[in-house]
């Protein structure tokens, strides 16, 4: 049996990056981080192939001043705790020590510093961790750090990151995250020397919300807040009734975004509808001591000392913003008058506004409706390809949002292919002039589709099968509509016209078939 050896110092360093620093978006995360504790107004994100060959962040913050410097890149060297107590009473944002380190060992690192217009700043080099060149430069106050080659030590790491677009996209997301908690900083996102992302100085949380939304979406959102000697909780949540146009969902303890299992729980308890996901924004300010920030390495989960009580104060919380009383009373009685309506003779049979029951000669099929109308829409799109596309009579225009302007940039030959005919209206807004022939599309379904294809690797977003199989699962009626006896009928005989009328083109049944056998042995009669 070989015998246990200490590991290499380069080695641990490496190990404990890689628990911090994942990709490009954990480099942009601490980076941020760094700046906002240090007071900056001002901070632009520079990035090259998605941040893999390059990532700047610049800012005018308070800056270090130049015995810190080299402490910097060392790991658990930090100027925010002191002793293991600190920990309790924490405020900043990144307090580990451990970002620059990680950051340095595996990557080819450069910090420009100074804490004074009047003064020369220091610069400070670094490669795997150890310290090339430091010495005197000029920069006003502020700092700058760049990451050159992430990963360049660590190929297979490097090799386990997405295409440049997948992963600028993450650090669009991450600046987001932040941009939204602090409106009064302003965040510039700069890729391949282009300007995608500016989010100028806000006065407001719901003015810096309209970068990304429209107008009418954060008008429609509820604001909701309260206060509590052991939590305070403000934000806004969506309008079940007005569901928004792409996802919503950010949570801040003491202005940390983070996730907690507990809040995602609650808000799918009370809005009870996958068709609508809930949208929500909400701040938690919570004294430090009763929150675990320490539970994840790169501090993007905390726990609550005591989740029982956050679960019951939320779930109060929301549900008097929304008077869920009410709504509820309104469903109950729209249920009933559904089922007084229904049909008595029927050829077929729909569960749920889901499923559809037909007898067959030796017992009878269920059929899942949208997987059903999947395949059939998947494959008309691909033995017609676009030849039998359908004008709309009212072009439907979008402004998008730029991650998703930037996805349809990539695939929009792709679509035209495939019967979505669109083209690009001003800086960000898409107009689409057709769709495939017998499939409803609207403004939902196209959003919908963008951001599926937002999260799609990059190398099969020119493959028109791959992206025909996301059109499908957008444009097919969904589970919970209700169809007529003509509707199933049609919907049966088209499916069984399809070359694979049992698999949907992501692989799941469409059919479960029962014989009259089966339920003869489940009741006995055998």
């Amino acid at each position: 049996m070989p015998r246990i050896e200490l590991l290499k110092d380069s080695t641990v360093r490496k190990i404990a990056a890689g628990e911090v620093i994942v990709r490009p978006s954990s480099v942009v995360k601490e980076l941020l981080e760094n700046s906002l504790d240090a007071g900056a107004k001002r901070i632009t994100i520079e990035v090259r192939r998605g941040g893999k060959d390059l990532i700047r962040v610049i800012d005018n913050g308070c800056g270090m001043e130049r015995e810190d410097v080299p402490l910097s890149i060392h790991r658990y060297a930090t100027s925010k705790l002191k002793d293991i107590e600190d920990l309790n009473s924490l405020s900043y944002l990144g307090f580990r020590g451990e970002a620059l380190a990680s950051i340095a060992s595996v990557s080819k690192l450069k910090i420009i510093t100074n804490t004074d217009d009047s003064k020369s700043a220091t610069l400070l080099e670094a490669e795997e961790g150890k310290i090339k060149e430091i010495r005197e430069c000029a920069r006003p106050r502020g700092t700058t750090v760049e990451v050159n080659a992430l990963f360049y030590n660590l190929p297979v790491r490097r090799g386990f990151l997405k295409s440049p677009n997948y992963e600028l996209r993450l650090i669009i997301e991450t600046i987001k995250s932040y941009g939204i908690a602090y409106p009064e900083v302003s965040f510039t996102l700069i890729s391949e020397g282009e300007e995608i992302l500016l989010l100028p100085e806000a006065g407001s949380i719901k003015e810096r919300l309209q970068v990304f939304y429209s107008k009418e979406e954060v008008e429609s959102l509820k604001e909701c807040r309260i206060d509590n000697p052991t939590i305070s909780i403000y934000g806004y949540i969506s309008d079940p009734l007005r569901p928004l146009d792409y996802p919503l969902q950010l949570t801040y303890f003491n202005k940390r975004p983070a996730r907690n299992r507990v809040v995602g729980k609650v808000m799918n308890e009370v809005y009870g509808s996958k068709q609508n996901p809930p949208g929500y924004l909400l701040f938690f300010k919570i004294p430090p001591e009763l929150l675990d920030v320490n539970i994840h390495p790169t501090k993007s989960e905390v726990r609550f000392k005591d989740e029982r009580f956050l679960y019951d104060f939320l779930t109060q919380t929301v549900k008097k913003t929304l008077d869920i009383k009410e709504q509820e009373r309104i469903g109950e009685r729209l249920s009933q008058q559904d089922f007084l309506t229904e049909e008595r003779e029927r050829k077929f049979w729909q569960l749920h506004n889901s499923y559809i029951f037909a007898q067959v000669q030796t017992g009878y099929v269920i059929i899942d409706q949208h997987v059903a109308h999947e395949r059939i829409i998947y494959e008309e799109i691909l033995e017609k390809r676009g030849q039998l596309s359908q004008k709309l009579l009212f072009p439907i225009t979008i402004e998008l949002p730029w991650e998703l302007y930037s996805i349809f940039e990539e695939v929009k030959d792709t679509l035209a292919s495939l019967g979505i005919e669109a083209k690009g209206f001003g800086e960000r807004t898409i107009v689409i002039e057709a769709v495939p022939a017998e499939t409803k599309i609207g403004r939902q379904e196209i959003l919908e589709l963008l951001m599926e294809l937002k999260d799609m690797d990059k190398a099969k977003l020119h493959y028109e099968e791959e992206v025909a199989k996301v059109i499908a699962c957008k444009a097919a009626i969904k589970a919970g509509k209700r169809l007529s006896q003509e509707e199933m009928e049609s919907l049966i005989n088209r499916l069984f016209a399809c070359q694979n009328p049992y698999f949907c083109p992501h692989g799941r049944p469409i059919i479960i078939r029962v014989s009259l056998e089966d339920l003869n042995r489940k009741f006995g009669r055998e």
